[in-house]
């Protein structure tokens, strides 16, 4: 069989999908034109098989079997538009036999901006009783719940744009095929991976004409403008297979790619490559192993990080590999410098991968933010990118980016530019305005960002000890001390972004960016922890937010907890004692989890001794209590009643007895059973 295509790869360089020119089907019988079909099905010629059951369903026309087929080709060649009303004659004409059509119509309506229409489809097909039987029907129906989210977000997120610049990247870059994984090497260098052709061209198969394979590329910044096309002069360029995806590591000394071809299925399987710099030469690139890659499935879009705890770099990358949470999903290995292998992969877990699709990562090691796309996440269309902050597997609820970064067509490969705090980079979208040779979504082109004013803003302050008393004296600065820099999300988690240590004045600065909710925190052995929050939403000018945080040194005595009354002879608490527990024991509790406490309460010498003791018990009982209806841990405090054991002063006067009668709190361990380590 002779078939004349051009080649063009898909953005995750997973399959192939292969666009022809007209091809001459006037001699092919009906029979001829399904066979056609079937083998560029089977070929991987999208735009093909397209053409041979477009005319084989005008002969043909309720064959709507082969209609859904023909459906999931222009869905899979983004022509949204004819994949919505080939679904939909489906949909209509054969229900009960295709339940899958409705879904898929209702995506198609979602990925063409019509809403209200898509989410009453969407919701007709999660009542529909007779799709049980499908297989991946339990798929579709959790991915449908998603979607009808998503359809009540996009019109808030689409409205949701700022006074961010959207560029097109001109056609020195942006060619008729798919551009994507665009990276700064530096502020003037861009990386990327493209078919350097200006149109489509014809190759016979049956002459071995070689199809165009994907190369990396650069551009330069000249006046302002990226100008591209030149190949990239490093070894990481293929003659016998497909390359992508590129990312340096974090010393710049290794980089990190894909490189795909068909295996012997005719499945095209990505294996990460990685190259190390020696002597300002990048060396020739090695595979990462089979632990990594595989002949059935793919391992591709690598990016790198950093584990904080055992600071070891972090290769995240996706794969199809089972295990998954489904689809694609985004997993993660370590380099074993003994065994000088890379790890076994592990899965990033389900915080971030969902029944659908993750792809195209990122990772912005300044503010331990991943980016990535989906399509498995409330969204404005198909794939759309999302921010969460975090590592390994612990990571914040994804935020997505919104409008001008999403659109209801695919948007992926967000990559932030090198200017730290300011919003600028690339992104790679098919939305509608690029350079679209087959049809308006059909291709991926690269986008560039930036804010038409940078507002850079810092966070700047002293970290003082002050005393243990309520003069709050303080007693000098806290140099090399521990700072740490909290992003609040929306849903009002804390996640950490940056740490530092104070200077030998005890200072501390942090980089911050606009539009956000942050909390400082200093953590110093032997002292309380300090937490204050500030935020840049409301910041408009270039700023330096002063934010001087002061520290107590965690004393080895009792301290007295004011305020605390009981009825005479009483062991509840009295209204005004819960407002001072509220105010001064349980922010100090919560911010200090670590710590674990003795309630100890004192009576004055009225009564007998046995009284008094057992009084004092119920009484720092009933401090316990309330302290955990307010949601500290039982397990952290110890309950002691003293009676009258240890006064503080003699019981003559009523001034003295009152004295005498107090709750006190002592810090006698940690949650890990460990001393507290006390400075001399």
């Amino acid at each position: 069989m002779k078939l004349f295509s051009t080649i063009i790869l898909l953005f995750s360089l997973l399959s192939v999908v292969k666009a022809q020119s007209p091809i001459q089907t006037d001699t092919l019988k009906t029979f001829q034109l399904k066979r056609m079909a079937k083998n560029a099905v089977r070929f991987g010629d999208t735009y093909a098989a397209i053409t041979y059951y477009e005319d084989y369903l005008k002969e043909k026309p309720n064959r709507y079997d082969l209609k859904l087929e023909l459906a999931d080709l222009y869905r899979k060649a983004r022509d949204y538009q004819k994949a919505e009303n080939t679904y939909k004659e489906v949909y209509i004409n054969a229900a009960l036999k295709f339940p899958d059509a409705q879904f898929y119509y209702a995506r198609m309506l979602k990925a063409n901006e019509k809403y209200n229409e898509a989410k009453q489809e969407y919701t007709k097909f999660l009542a529909n009783k007779g799709a049980k039987t499908l297989e991946n029907i339990k798929q579709l129906k959790k991915l449908a719940g998603i979607e009808i989210q998503g359809c009540d977000a996009a019109i808030e997120l689409a409205q949701n744009k700022n006074n961010t610049i959207i560029n097109h990247l001109d056609n020195s870059i942006n060619k008729a095929h798919i551009e994507l994984s665009p990276i700064l090497i530096d502020t003037m260098t861009l990386l990327y991976a493209s078919i350097n052709e200006d149109n489509l061209k014809l190759y016979d198969k049956d002459k071995n004409e070689k199809t165009p394979l994907r190369r990396f590329y650069v551009a330069e910044k000249v006046k302002d403008k990226w100008k591209g096309g030149k190949e990239f002069e490093a070894q990481f360029n293929d003659p016998e297979a497909n390359v992508g995806n590129g990312t340096f590591s974090l010393d710049g000394n290794k980089f990190y790619y894909s490189k795909c071809s068909p295996n012997g299925k005719g499945k095209m399987i990505c294996r990460l490559m990685v190259s190390n710099k020696e002597n300002n030469t990048w060396q020739k690139p090695i595979d990462l192993g089979n632990l990594v890659n595989s002949e059935e499935f793919t391992s591709t879009m690598p990016t790198v990080g950093i584990d904080s705890k055992k600071n070891e770099e972090v290769v995240y990358f996706v794969s199809d590999r089972p295990g998954g949470k489904g689809g694609m999903d985004i997993w993660y290995t370590y380099f074993d410098a003994k065994k000088k292998i890379y790890k076994a992969p592990r899965n990033a877990g389900p915080i971030i991968n969902t029944v659908g699709d993750e792809i195209t990562p990122t990772y912005d090691i300044n503010n331990r933010t991943l980016y990535f796309s989906s399509d498995g996440f409330p969204g404005l269309g198909e794939l759309d990118i999302f921010q969460t902050i975090g590592e390994i597997k612990a990571w914040s609820v994804p935020e997505n980016l919104g409008a001008p970064y999403n659109s209801s067509a695919d948007d992926l490969y967000y990559a932030k530019g090198k200017k730290e705090g300011a919003k600028n980079g690339f992104f790679v979208s098919n939305r509608k305005g690029g350079t679209n040779l087959l049809n308006e979504t059909c291709c991926d082109d690269i986008y560039e960002f930036k804010e038409p004013e940078f507002v850079p803003l810092v966070v700047k302050g002293e970290v003082t000890e002050v005393s243990s008393d309520s003069t709050n004296k303080k007693t000098g600065f806290l140099s090399n001390t521990p700072v740490s820099l909290y992003k609040i999300q929306k849903d009002g988690s804390e996640h950490l972004i940056k740490s530092t240590t104070t200077d030998n004045k005890g200072v501390y600065t942090f980089q911050l960016e606009k539009g956000n909710n942050y909390k400082v925190i200093v953590e110093k052995n032997s002292y309380f922890t300090k937490r204050m929050e500030l935020s840049t939403v409301s910041v408009v000018k270039p700023d330096t937010l002063t934010l001087d945080l002061a520290v107590k040194k965690i004393p080895k005595e009792a301290i007295v907890i004011t305020n605390i009354y009981y009825e005479s002879g009483k062991a509840e608490l009295r209204p005004e004692s819960k407002t001072s527990l509220d105010k001064e024991l349980v922010p100090l509790l919560k911010d200090n989890p670590q710590l674990i406490i003795e309630i100890g309460s004192h009576t004055d010498d009225v009564g007998s001794n046995e009284f008094n003791m057992k009084l004092s018990q119920q009484r720092a009982e009933s401090v316990v209590k309330h302290l955990v209806e307010k949601g500290i841990p039982k397990e952290r405090m110890l309950a002691r009643g003293y009676g009258e054991s240890k006064p503080l002063t003699t019981n003559v006067t009523p001034e003295e007895r009152q004295r005498n009668r107090r709750t006190e709190f002592k810090i006698i361990g940690t949650v890990k059973n460990a001393e507290i380590n006390y400075e001399e």
